[in-house]
């Protein structure tokens, strides 16, 4: 698993993006405040509340866990073009 947390006051608003954008091509869930995407490499959650997101992903194979955090991370990153963000990932075992 990794995880991560990116401060912003804009989570909600990135969090629908993400989601409307995935949504078309992997199972997606979303109320106001979580998320879940299910991509081949395993389920990403995230969660926003007024100053950040936390995202965390369980990857299936890690020798995928380098791709998962990209695709994520970029993503962000560009739904927020706006606002310049940092995402740091933690890995867990």
């Amino acid at each position: 698993m990794t995880e991560a947390i990116v401060k912003t006051e804009f989570g909600a608003l990135y969090l629908k993006k993400l989601c409307r954008h995935f949504a078309r091509k992997v199972p997606t869930t979303m109320s106001e405040s979580q998320a879940r995407i299910e991509f081949p490499f395993g389920p990403n959650r995230i969660s926003v509340d007024d100053e950040q997101m936390h995202l965390q992903i369980e990857v299936d194979d890690s020798a995928e866990i380098d791709s998962a955090e990209q695709v994520v991370a970029e993503h962000l990153i560009r739904m927020a073009h706006k606002e310049s963000l940092t995402v740091q990932w933690k890995r867990h075992s």
